[in-house]
């Protein structure tokens, strides 16, 4: 009986050992795309989400400290849809530093802004420092405010707000440049607003 010699792998064999390996090393390659533009794409997203909040947070401390309107002065909160002009307080070092004329708006680049400087009173002269301005948000397509309250005869939301008293509540609204993208719409209450409807 003849004994058959092992003579090792033939010229198929090895070929079809090296496509097996080429497809898993495809498949592998792959899989780590994907898992790193999964977690690229999740970094970006926790930027924005982050930036949003702090945004958020940002207009509570300011809506919600806005002061009311001196006798007989200019309006101290004024309005209108894409834009607001208030005097509140600007918190600095953990405290607030002081009264400050505030403005928040989308601006040009597509970033929604606050702009700054400091408050003068009724009947002084008006302050002679310019604005300063910082960017709160980026890739804001545009921004939609509402007031709710007693103006124009009627007590609900308005588009506008030109009275000397501040409004129950402000709503806020985002638009986002980037498709899918949303932040909740943000509801602050004056505090120097008082509550209820007037009688």
């Amino acid at each position: 009986m003849m004994m058959r010699r092992d003579e090792g792998f033939t010229l198929l064999e090895i070929m079809v050992v090296l496509v097996v390996f080429g497809l898993l090393s495809l498949a592998l390659w792959t899989g780590i795309g994907v898992g790193t533009r999964g977690w690229r794409s999740g970094e970006q997203l926790s930027v924005s989400v982050q930036q949003a909040q702090d945004t958020e947070d940002a207009l509570r401390r300011i809506l919600t400290r806005a002061d009311q309107s001196d006798d007989g002065g200019p309006a101290a909160f004024s309005g209108g849809a894409d834009r607001l002009k208030l005097v509140s307080w600007l918190s600095k070092g953990g405290g607030y530093a002081g009264e400050a004329e505030l403005g928040l708006g989308v601006n040009a680049e597509h970033n929604f802004v606050l702009r700054w400087r400091s408050y003068v009173h009724t009947r002084c002269l008006p302050p002679d420092e310019g604005y300063q301005e910082e960017a709160l948000m980026g890739g804001i397509k545009g921004v939609e405010f509402a007031y709710y309250g007693m103006a124009d005869g009627h007590f609900g939301w308005h588009s506008a707000w030109n009275v000397p008293r501040l409004p129950q509540l402000v709503r806020v609204h985002f638009d986002f440049i980037k498709a899918g993208q949303r932040w909740p719409d943000i509801l602050i209450h004056p505090i120097l607003a008082g509550g209820g409807e007037p009688s």
